[in-house]
């Protein structure tokens, strides 16, 4: 069984994600992959099964539901089941280099439970992301911050690496939301049951073909859950370690 398992959720990623698999099967050539497709109308499911054809190490799931948060949590699962003790949760798009994988699982090695691929440290090289989703971005992760008392610079990155151990005390169920905020919750209740977080500076590059899934009424959804939260009192404090 792996040690490590690359998650990759799809939805009509037909343009790269072979090229993505490619690169990230390349880097990361001892992990499996897993591909979960949400029914893609383009092909995407299709094309995912021919190169798990061709790849013994490359698995897809086909889903009839539809969702970033659902089809995350079922790829850790997944990871759990088969024995992995580090999920790598990554884009189809491209975006994030997958040459960077090396050095956060060497960090998550080093015992670290949560490695964020960071596009806002020192170090990082981000390109083509446009002025508004730059500032945006930027904006939202500072505000995040502050309303949750986190150190983390890039709450929203989708690059990362979770040990299992810390996942086992993760009520996966209990987290409700999508897209930008899901990201920022894990990153919350990963703290809050006592992991640690480390940041890595990594290579971005915003998508070249096809086009985002986030739009703004989902940027403007992750500050008003951050809000909630915030009133609720929520704050990514630690337990005691285990």
């Amino acid at each position: 069984m792996p040690d490590v398992m690359i998650v990759v959720p799809t939805y009509n990623e037909i343009e790269t994600l072979e090229r993505t698999v490619g690169r990230l099967r390349q880097s990361v050539p001892h992990a499996e992959l897993v591909i979960i497709d949400d029914g893609s109308p383009d092909g995407t499911g299709e094309l995912a099964d021919r190169l798990a054809k061709g790849d013994a190490g490359t698995l897809v799931i086909h889903r009839e539901e539809r969702g970033y948060r659902s089809a995350v949590i079922e790829g850790m699962r997944f990871a759990m089941a088969r024995g992995a003790t580090k999920v790598v949760i990554t884009d189809a798009d491209g975006s994030y280099d997958a040459d960077d994988l090396p050095e956060l699982l060497a960090v998550s090695a080093g015992g670290v439970d949560l490695v964020i691929g960071s596009r806002f440290v020192e170090g990082s090289d981000v390109r083509n992301m446009g002025l508004r989703r730059r500032v945006l971005s930027r904006i939202g992760n500072a505000y995040a911050r502050g309303m949750l008392a986190t150190g983390v610079q890039d709450l929203t990155s989708s690059l990362r690496v979770y040990r299992t151990r810390v996942l086992e005390h993760v009520d996966l169920d209990a987290i409700q939301v999508d897209a930008y905020a899901f990201q920022i919750a894990m990153a919350v209740r990963v703290a809050q049951a006592g992991g640690t977080i480390a940041e890595v500076p990594i290579g971005f590059i915003e998508r070249a073909v096809g086009a985002s899934k986030m739009r703004l009424a989902e940027e403007l959804a992750t500050l008003g859950a951050v809000t909630k939260w915030s009133l609720a009192g929520v704050r990514a404090l630690p337990k005691a370690p285990r």
